[in-house]
C-alpha cells in the first residue's frame, strides 16, 4: 500500500483519553516511520481507515521505567549492494548493589526489513575490573525477538558482576527488503541480508553502589552558631569473587557543600575524610537558613552519593 495515509493514537495508561498524535503517508515501498518521546506508559495504535471503514490496524504497548542513570541510544547502520539496514540499541548505564536488579537492553529495526533469529545485542566486559575474558561474561544471546522488528533482553545483575566498561556488540544480519510487496509474483518477498560490522556498538558503565549520610547537631536555633555534622559512608564492594557486601568505607574524601535558602544554589565549602569506621566529623559555622550536602564523589567503579541535612536560623 504505496502512499496511503494512516492515523497514529495514542492510549496513555490509566484514565487519560485516547488521542490522535501524528498522521503518516506510506512512502514508495510502503514504509513509514515516526519518533516518539513517550513520558508515560501506554499503547501506540496505527490505523488506516477510510469513509468509517477500517483497512488496517496494529498496535504495540510501551512501558515506562524510570531511572536516575544514564540511557543511551544509539543507531548502527550497514550498507551493501545500495541496501542500508539500520537498528536502534537502548541501553542504560548500572549501579549494582548487593542484591540482584533487572538492567535491560533493548533494540528496534529502523528500515524496512527484519533481523536474524540467531541471536541479538549483547554485552560484552572485556574492558571491566579484573582479568575477564573478553567472552567470560556475555549477555543478551538469550534475549527474545518480540517481533521481527524488536528485541529485548534483560538480566540479573549484582554487585558480584565486574565493574567498568561494558561494549554492546550485535554478531549478526539484518534484512532489507528489495522487493516488498512481491511484485516478482513468486509468493515470497525478496530481501538481502546484510552483516552488521562486528564492532562496538554503544557502552554502558556499570559501577557499584555507595551510600552517605549525614546529621547535624542542631537543625534550628537563634543567630550565628558552630554546629558539628557527623555522617557516614558506605560502599558495595567486592570481598571475594563470591561475596559482596554493604560496608562502611574508611579513609573516604566527602566534599561538603552549603546551599543556602533562595536561588544561589550550593557553594563548596571543605572536603573531610571518614576515620577508620567510616564515620565523618567536622565543625562548620552556620549564619543563614539552608542545607548542608555531603556527597561522595565516586569512582569508575562506584557510583556517587549524596544527602542533605535542612539547618534553620531564626
Amino acid at each position: 500500500m504505496i502512499g496511503v495515509g494512516a492515523t497514529i493514537y495514542f492510549d496513555p495508561a490509566g484514565t487519560a483519553p485516547r488521542t490522535a498524535v501524528a498522521t503518516v503517508v506510506t512512502d514508495d515501498v510502503g514504509w513509514f516511520a515516526k519518533t516518539f518521546w513517550p513520558r508515560t506508559s501506554g499503547t501506540y495504535e496505527v490505523l488506516v481507515e477510510s469513509g468509517g471503514e477500517i483497512y488496517g490496524r496494529n498496535e504495540a504497548t510501551f512501558t515506562r521505567r524510570p531511572t536516575r542513570q544514564a540511557a543511551r541510544s544509539t543507531v548502527v547502520s550497514a550498507t551493501r549492494n545500495g541496501y542500508t539496514a539500520k537498528m536502534r540499541v537502548i541501553a542504560q548505564d548500572v549501579v549494582t548493589k548487593v542484591e540482584p536488579q533487572t538492567v535491560y537492553l533493548e533494540a528496534g529495526i529502523l528500515t524496512p526489513g527484519y533481523a536474524s533469529s540467531d541471536g541479538g545485542p549483547y554485552l560484552s566486559n572485556r574492558r571491566t575490573e579484573g582479568g575477564y575474558d573478553a567472552r567470560g561474561y556475555l549477555g543478551g544471546h538469550d534475549g527474545t525477538w518480540l517481533t521481527d522488528y524488536s528485541f529485548t533482553a534483560s538480566y540479573r545483575m549484582s554487585a558480584l558482576q565486574p565493574a567498568g566498561l561494558y561494549d554492546i556488540y550485535y554478531d549478526g544480519k539484518l534484512s532489507v527488503y528489495t522487493d516488498p510487496w512481491d511484485t516478482s509474483g513468486n509468493g515470497s518477498r525478496d530481501n538481502a541480508w546484510i552483516p552488521i560490522p562486528y564492532e562496538p556498538i554503544a557502552t554502558i558503565r556499570v559501577r557499584r553502589a555507595s551510600s552517605t549520610t549525614i546529621t547535624a547537631s542542631s537543625t534550628s536555633f537563634t543567630g550565628p552558631r558552630s554546629i558539628e555534622l557527623t555522617g557516614s559512608v558506605r560502599k558495595v564492594q567486592l570481598i571475594r569473587d563470591r561475596e559482596a557486601a554493604n560496608l562502611l568505607a574508611p579513609n573516604t574524601a566527602v566534599n561538603l557543600y552549603f546551599d543556602p535558602a533562595g536561588p544561589r544554589g550550593p557553594f563548596y565549602r571543605k572536603t573531610v575524610r571518614t576515620g577508620s569506621r567510616g564515620i565523618y566529623r567536622t565543625t562548620v559555622s552556620t549564619s543563614t537558613s539552608g542545607q548542608w550536602i555531603a556527597k561522595c564523589p565516586g569512582t569508575g567503579l562506584q557510583a556517587p552519593s549524596q544527602r542533605a541535612v535542612t539547618i534553620t536560623v531564626r
